[in-house]
């Protein structure tokens, strides 16, 4: 992983997308080092700082969280180069669990990348101050 990756959570993997496709079923096809695109929702009637996750294959994964969205989704919309691939499928070794996906995340233009090494924890605080 570069030194300027981070690692973050999906939210909301377990619902139906409004096409009804299944985020559920689109996380079963997903790779470790997958890209993924990141999607600002400005006109969310729940929150207009929300950020949705998208597979390479334009199926909606989940959002990023409430407290990361509002700090990542104002670099989107600055133009910054922020770019996501899949670090881990959760779930995915245990037979009908419900998965949750973990990206990792890189805002400065370079694909992210794994290599075994610990993610650097994300604080928004750190975060904002940059």
């Amino acid at each position: 992983m570069g030194w300027n990756d981070f690692r973050l959570a999906a939210r909301g993997e377990r619902y139906a997308n409004a096409d009804g496709t299944s985020r559920q079923d689109e996380l079963r096809r997903c790779a470790r080092g997958e890209r993924i695109n990141l999607i600002r929702e400005p006109g969310n009637e729940y929150d207009p700082a929300a950020v949705a996750i998208y597979s390479c294959r334009g199926v909606q994964l989940g959002y990023l969280a409430a407290e990361h969205a509002s700090w990542i989704g104002s670099k989107i919309d600055r133009g910054y180069d922020v770019r996501a691939i899949v670090e881990r499928v959760k779930g995915a070794h245990l037979e009908g669990a419900t998965l949750g996906l973990v990206i990792l995340i890189n805002m400065e233009g370079d694909d992210p990348t794994i290599d075994g090494d610990a993610a650097q924890p994300f604080d928004p605080a750190e975060a904002w101050a940059a």
